[in-house]
């Protein structure tokens, strides 16, 4: 059975395209990461459908067709939710410079979402499902780890951090970085932000400015972050997994937007102190 047509207006016909008929033109623009958030795109066409038809070049009922916008889309359908067929459209025979011309400027347009937008929309959805996080989750296709970033973020955080998340000068994880370091002192929150922002630590100091800063309360951000980045004489240690264990670290680390090595030396440490090893 071939393609069908689905849908018709006076300007655009929207077609029903089987996916093994359909290749990524070397002329789309999007280049860079195709797969990344592919899940969470997935999730939300699984829950609300296509709502943008991908776009073609060829006439319809001639396959192949060369895929010119909508490569993630494509993808999303096509690795994750097997899907047999795509909304589509056709713009036709194309040159090159007008192929990639279009696929620029879709591409241009779908701008990201500003973080402050974003935030406002999961904040009120997760009020409006009766605080429910996973409700959220359902909804809108996001993992349960960004909704829960964007609920603890707008809940603890200055205006200014929120100022510099918006600005994408910091990461969802610094701020949260900073509010563990600083055990809820926000003044001390945002001072260690800027100290980062100014010192740009690597990911290991990121993660000994929580370390540290969680077992001194007393200390100011200035402390927090030289003890951070003094030289430091790490032991890698190696540790096999079974199946379980290895799938619900992998859980954990994105529930709670912490690396795996980040949560396993928290782990390690806490149970160290339980069993009266550290003092």
């Amino acid at each position: 059975m071939g393609p069908t047509k689905t849908d018709e207006s006076p300007l655009q016909q929207i077609y029903s395209i089987k996916l093994k008929d359909i290749r990524i033109s070397k002329d789309n623009v999007r280049n860079a990461d195709p797969l990344r958030d592919l899940d969470e795109l997935a999730a939300s066409i699984k829950r609300h459908g296509l709502l943008q038809p991908v776009v073609l070049t060829g006439d319809f009922g001639e396959p192949p067709y060369e895929l010119i916008t909508g490569q993630r889309r494509f993808l999303a359908c096509q690795k994750i939710l097997n899907l047999p067929t795509i909304r589509a459209v056709f713009a036709g025979e194309l040159k090159k410079r007008d192929a990639v011309v279009r696929s620029l400027v879709e591409n241009m347009q779908r701008r990201q979402l500003e973080y402050g937008d974003a935030a406002d929309a999961v904040t009120y959805l997760y009020e409006e499902l009766g605080r429910d996080e996973r409700a959220v989750q359902r909804e809108t296709g996001l993992s349960l780890r960004k909704v829960r970033d964007f609920i603890l973020i707008e809940a603890r955080a200055t205006p200014r951090m929120k100022s510099l998340l918006k600005d994408r000068k910091v990461s969802p994880a610094d701020v949260k970085r900073a509010i563990r370091a600083a055990q809820e002192d926000l003044k001390k929150a945002q001072e260690l932000l800027d100290l980062i922002i100014k010192y740009k630590p690597t990911s290991h100091q990121k993660r000994r400015i929580v370390a540290y800063g969680e077992r001194q309360k007393g200390a100011s951000a200035e402390h927090i972050l030289k003890e951070a980045m003094k030289p430091h004489i790490e032991e890698n240690i190696i540790i096999s997994l079974p199946d379980d264990l290895r799938e619900a670290l992998i859980e954990a680390t994105k529930s709670l937007s912490m690396e795996a090595e980040e949560l396993a030396a928290k782990v390690l440490s806490d149970w160290l102190r339980e069993q009266g090893f550290v003092a």
